[in-house]
């Protein structure tokens, strides 16, 4: 079997034994071990063999060559969402485990990484969403379907980072249309009766908090005393609470820089914190050192943190004793922007107060608003120029 070496080729050969020609090349440096590592490239013929090492030559030299891997599209999933538990919270951990054990892996978890096609992807999400209920009864929520093919497009791009595939074939994926669903959010009179329904707990505190200020839930449970300032009539956002595999933290960081965030107060929400400094101050009295000073605004009788479902557990029965229809607790934030901007408070305000990082995100959310916000600009311009053309 001899060897020929042509201009620029590396080393191209026929294998007598197979009848084929074979070409090879330095692709790169092994990490391991320092030395070079070599390839081979097979072909029919000769041009075909080297025009397959010219090509793999040129993805070196532009930094775009990735070494053909076996690694299952399944075992590529697990490695990369446990190496991104560190730095993820607890929840986005859990929310992506879910999604890649209960919906990715079942489908295309056996397929090879570099076999993978959009096809394949696009054959998972039309499923998902024709038929993707564990129950039987039909198929996945457009948005539930967008996180599945999110998910698995975040854990493509990183093995492209690494070199180990060339291309995303989520690129090439026909998600769902959204659902156009109405906001919800609570009338005045429906604000009024939840509040008489939470009134002498510390639920009523809390919800006060939420509707003047849009608080998150993890923000609100998470908040501690430190972080009011009752003389300037604010509060700093600085930290939140959630449920983690080892029970309910409160001094998790915050996802995003912008949602730290100093929120001023109006004076009924500085009277339901006083009211609430009141209650909390007369449970340290009564179980002294049993107390456990956590400095939180909100938290158990004995001081020690609340659990959001235990939580959410009262703020239903709330809503149910109210004969308020069932929101999320997450629409008491959306009630506060509703009503803020419908009252004229400018969006970018209304953005910064929600510690959104963009302001086009509070635009896209809230459009419904800001079109009736238009439409009356448009009225009031309409009222002035029919003064002035009189």
């Amino acid at each position: 079997m001899a060897k020929k070496r042509g201009n620029g080729e590396g080393s191209v050969y026929k294998d007598s034994k197979n009848n084929r020609w074979v070409a090879q090349a330095t692709v790169g440096i092994n990490p391991e071990t320092g030395k070079a590592k070599r390839k081979s490239f097979y072909g029919r013929t000769r041009k075909e063999a080297v025009e397959k090492m010219q090509k793999a030559l040129s993805e070196v030299q532009a930094g775009t060559y990735s070494e053909p891997t076996k690694e299952t599209v399944e075992a590529w999933l697990n490695k990369w969402i446990e190496g991104r538990k560190p730095h993820i919270t607890y929840n986005t951990y859990i929310a992506y485990y879910r999604v890649i054990n209960c919906h990715i892996n079942p489908s295309i978890g056996k397929v090879k990484l570099k076999d993978l096609k959009a096809r394949d992807i696009q054959s998972l999400i039309n499923e998902k969403f024709e038929n993707g209920r564990r129950d039987g009864k039909g198929g996945l929520s457009p948005r539930m379907v967008k996180y599945i093919n999110q998910t698995l497009r975040t854990a493509l791009e990183q093995a492209i980072k690494e070199r180990i595939i060339k291309f995303n074939p989520t690129d090439g994926v026909e998600l769902p249309k959204s659902r156009t669903e109405e906001m919800q959010t609570l009338s005045r009179q429906e604000i009024g009766n939840l509040l008489k329904a939470a009134e002498g707990t510390q639920n009523y505190n809390a919800y006060m908090l939420a509707l003047g200020t849009g608080l998150r839930r993890g923000e609100v449970l998470g908040l501690q005393w430190k972080d009011i300032d009752f003389k300037e009539k604010s509060l700093t956002v600085r930290r939140q609470l959630t449920s983690t595999e080892n029970g309910v933290k409160h001094d998790l960081p915050l996802k995003t820089e912008k949602a730290k965030r100093t929120i001023f107060l109006s004076d009924e929400v500085i009277e339901a914190l006083k009211n609430q400094k009141k209650q909390q101050n007369e449970h340290r009295l009564l179980l002294g050192e049993d107390y456990q000073d956590h400095d939180l605004v909100f938290c158990k009788a004995d001081g020690s943190p609340i659990s959001p479902r235990v939580f959410l557990e009262h703020f239903e029965k709330h809503l149910k004793d109210a004969e308020v229809k069932h929101i999320r607790f997450h629409d008491l934030r959306h009630t506060f922007a509703t009503l803020s901007l419908e009252k004229g408070v400018p969006l970018k305000t209304v953005s910064e107060i929600l510690g959104h990082s963009t302001i086009s995100i509070t635009g896209d959310i809230y459009s419904h608003v800001t079109d009736k916000m238009r439409m009356k600009a448009a009225d009031t311009m309409s009222g002035i120029l029919q003064e002035a053309i009189k």
